[in-house]
């Protein structure tokens, strides 16, 4: 059984911890249908370095958060009254072939996706 690390001081006070971490589970504010992207909003408890940083990220999403289309999702959750500092919108894992012509996972993000829907 992997042990699982709850942190509790400031995420600039454990970047050591959490770069030694296997996986990292965080919730989602919903998903875009059209695109198959999960939204994420981070917040103090769930900084945006829990889905960049573990080789496999864990998300949440509930089927009752799951919309049509960006605009809908925008529109129904009423983004302009309350955007937070930093919102990400994730498809996959991050890829690139920029190094040597080689497509490489995870550069710039975890190299799995494993998403958990919740009915």
């Amino acid at each position: 059984m992997p042990e699982l690390v709850d942190y509790q001081k400031p995420v600039e006070e454990s970047k050591d911890l959490l770069f030694g971490i296997d996986a990292s589970i965080t919730t989602t504010r919903g998903g875009i249908a059209e695109t198959g992207s999960l939204i994420l909003w981070t917040t103090p408890d769930e900084p945006r370095i829990m889905s960049i940083i573990a080789p496999i990220h864990l998300a949440i999403l509930y089927a009752g958060n799951i919309y049509n289309t960006f605009w809908e999702a925008v529109n129904t959750d009423k983004w302009n009254s309350s955007m937070p500092t930093n919102a990400l919108l994730i498809s996959r894992p991050s890829k690139t072939a920029d190094i040597e012509q080689t497509l490489v996972y995870g550069v710039h993000s975890s190299k799995e996706l494993v998403v958990f829907l919740i009915k």
